[in-house]
């Protein structure tokens, strides 16, 4: 009988080894794995400002060579190397030119840049879905100057010719349903997010899509 007794725990035993395992296991592969068995409702808005000076009916020099864009992404959490990696992807893409990654944003870049300032998203998760809320601020200058997204007055530095520069702001929202792990989720954003920043890159570049 105390044998009997003995089998039934160590299978018990066993059993709840094995539930454990399986609810570590699946932590871990939510947290860190990047996988995606979900279906989304994200909606987006935006509002974009252009200012140019001295140009025509040609863009700036910059512009036309395709000379290197400088692009800093700036901000705090996971979200954010995320958006820099999408960001990359969507400009070699648009074939709009090279990017040079830099990690501060200075008043003056050699060449083109584009500044873009992540808020901390927000989110809710709950088993088997997720709401989450974004908000960003982009800015592009052909002559290098970030003075659009700085506190000073905004002005144009022409001084070499046309110039060209773009202010943004974005303000995404999401809903998705599904099996979707935290990597996962943040590059799902960060490629929605990315074509949409890119796309008014593109305008201004006069890319056909």
């Amino acid at each position: 009988m105390q044998d009997v007794d003995g089998k039934q725990r160590s299978r018990q035993h066993q059993r709840l080894w094995i539930l454990l395992a399986s609810i570590l296991s699946f932590s871990v592969a939510f947290w860190w794995l990047d996988f995606r068995l979900a279906a989304s409702n994200t909606q987006s808005s935006k509002k974009i400002t252009t200012t140019s000076i001295g140009m025509e009916d040609q863009l700036p020099d910059a512009m036309q060579r395709r000379q290197t864009i400088n692009l800093a992404v700036t901000g705090e959490g996971p979200f954010v190397p995320a958006l820099q990696k999408a960001l990359a992807v969507e400009i070699k893409q648009a074939g709009i030119g090279d990017i040079d990654l830099v990690e501060a944003i200075v008043h003056q870049y050699q060449g083109p840049v584009l500044v873009v300032k992540v808020a901390k998203p927000g989110s809710l998760w709950m088993p088997l879905f997720v709401t989450s809320w974004v908000s960003v601020q982009t800015g592009y200058s052909s002559s290098g100057d970030t003075t659009l997204l700085g506190k000073t007055p905004v002005y144009i530095d022409n001084r070499d010719g046309p110039a060209m520069m773009m202010y943004g702001e974005y303000q995404v929202n999401d809903h998705s349903w599904g099996l979707i792990s935290y990597p996962g989720y943040y590059h799902m954003l960060a490629d929605y997010l990315a074509q949409q920043i890119i796309a008014t890159l593109k305008d201004l570049y006069r890319v056909s899509t």
